[in-house]
């Protein structure tokens, strides 16, 4: 992979009307093809038909990774994994047998769609109680490994939240996180978001303020959902 900067984590869905030409005007370090969570189990195959259509075609310059479901993990990678992807996110991570799964069904694709071996990278999101506690051995079970992240909508989910809109060990949750990569030489994706902060979809000056937090524990760029953060994470995470 190119070193290219990774700041900006734009997420997008292959359902939105224009959604590649909108997502690259806002200019993303990396455009995240999402099929996980925005993407309703009743629309799945034409989500992934729309990835694939784009994917290849081509997608120039820009950096892309793919965020892929488990429960689908084989389709969704028969749809993203073209000669323009950079590399995958796995959602819902629990343990590292998971990320071995995938390991192996990207060396397929791989091999059977002419790219170089072991080209494909995998950022690991553990977004549920039981990915967080097995995180070290997420972290070393594959070469692919790039970088790895904590989902905060499923942790809330998961854990439960406290009266006050945070959940109480998200602050102990990323700082392991930052520990754990270290440790692995993985790069940490995050932000210190605040309530009432909305993380992915939160206003440009609350996000850059997050990620202003978020660096200085050790971030090295966040995923977003919406366009408009874009500009301030590259800003923060500069």
């Amino acid at each position: 992979m190119a070193n290219s900067l990774r700041r900006s984590w734009l997420l997008v869905s292959p359902l939105a009307e224009n959604w590649f030409r909108d997502a690259l005007n806002h200019r993303p370090d990396v455009l995240v093809v999402d099929l996980t969570g925005i993407v309703s189990e009743s629309r799945k195959r034409q989500a992934q038909n729309l990835a694939r259509n784009v994917m290849r075609e081509g997608v120039g310059d820009t950096l892309v990774f793919a965020q892929v479901d488990k429960e689908y993990l084989s389709s969704d990678l028969e749809s993203v994994v073209w000669p323009s992807l950079a590399g995958v996110i796995i959602s819902r991570l629990a343990t590292s047998n998971e990320v071995l799964v995938c390991d192996r069904e990207l060396v397929r694709l791989e091999q059977g769609r002419g790219l170089e071996s072991n080209s494909l990278k995998i950022v690991a999101s553990l977004d549920n109680a039981q990915g967080n506690h097995n995180a070290m051995e997420i972290a070393t079970s594959s070469k692919r490994l790039w970088g790895i992240t904590l989902g905060r909508v499923d942790l809330e989910m998961d854990l439960g939240p406290e009266p006050s809109g945070e959940i109480h060990l998200m602050p102990y949750l990323m700082q392991r996180l930052i520990i754990i990569a270290r440790a692995t030489r993985l790069n940490p994706l995050g932000a210190w978001w605040r309530v009432p902060a909305r993380g992915l979809v939160a206003t440009p000056a609350d996000t850059f303020q997050a990620a202003v937090r978020g660096r200085v524990l050790g971030f090295k760029g966040s995923l977003c959902a919406r366009g408009s953060q874009v500009a301030a994470l590259n800003e923060a995470y500069g």
